[in-house]
């Protein structure tokens, strides 16, 4: 007689449990993914926020720092020590505002034989023609030292607008400035800005100035055939110097430099 096969009873998996095992997969991918997603955000935003403190290139030979009052008064002998060939001092801004700072560093710059050069920093909404007699009346200017320089940047005297009168208007006295600047020295003075200033107030209308830009992330672009200077840290340390310093490269030879100075 044939034995009765007796069959094993299932177990039952309760739907509780398949439903825990499966959102303990889902929690397991999104962690994979949350992590990924923060590691890619992480390098990101270090190559986009990072810039460099000192000067590493050895395609540039002639490099510069900018200051104003932000800084302490350097020691311009250590400075010079760095192997630095020249610095602009910010001078004035607006119509009556003076850098506290610029008397000092300009004699003391000079005398450690740094090519000095001054620079205004326009704000928007005032008088260009205003301005620039502001800077010529208070900035030092003389033979060997640097093309004036305009700062056009901005800030909040100079808020960011796309509006077309509000544009038009920054672009007109900007124009006055710089023409008036031009009738004194006989050259056109050195534009600083950055590249969404660039774009906005510059570009098209300026394309005899030499062009300072800074970009704390890539080098110019090469469309921009008129920059000379390039701003590429504002973290810079100097040997001998306390705190920070705006850190720059000039584009070409020390010998091409020279196009820079004041007869």
């Amino acid at each position: 007689m044939a034995k009765k096969t007796v069959r094993k009873p299932r177990k039952k998996v309760t739907r509780k449990k398949k439903t825990d095992k499966q959102n303990g997969k889902k929690y397991i991918l999104l962690f994979v993914v949350v992590v990924c997603l923060g590691l890619f955000a992480f390098f990101i935003i270090k190559d986009y926020f990072g810039e460099s403190e000192t000067f590493d290139s050895n395609k540039y030979f002639v490099k510069g720092i900018d200051v104003s009052h932000h800084n302490p008064i350097l020691n311009w002998e250590s400075v010079l020590d760095q192997n630095i060939t020249f610095a602009y001092l910010k001078a004035t801004e607006g119509t009556t505002h003076e850098d506290r700072n610029y008397p000092y560093n300009y004699d003391l710059a000079r005398k450690s034989n740094i090519k000095t050069g001054s620079y205004h920093f326009y704000t928007f909404g005032l008088s260009g023609k205003e301005q620039a007699q502001h800077f010529l009346k208070k900035a030092k200017f003389q033979q060997g030292d640097m093309i004036p320089a305009i700062d056009v940047e901005h800030s909040p005297a100079n808020p960011y607008s796309k509006d077309a009168k509000y544009v038009e208007g920054v672009i007109t006295e900007l124009k006055a400035l710089e023409n008036e600047l031009y009738e004194r020295f006989g050259v056109h003075p050195v534009i600083y800005t950055n590249k969404d200033c660039y774009k906005l107030y510059i570009k098209g209308n300026f394309a005899d100035n030499i062009i300072w830009m800074c970009d704390l992330h890539n080098e110019p672009s090469k469309d921009l055939k008129n920059w000379r200077i390039w701003q590429f840290s504002h973290k810079g340390e100097l040997p001998g110097v306390d705190g920070h310093v705006d850190l720059n490269y000039y584009r070409y030879s020390y010998e091409e430099f020279k196009e820079l100075l004041l007869p």
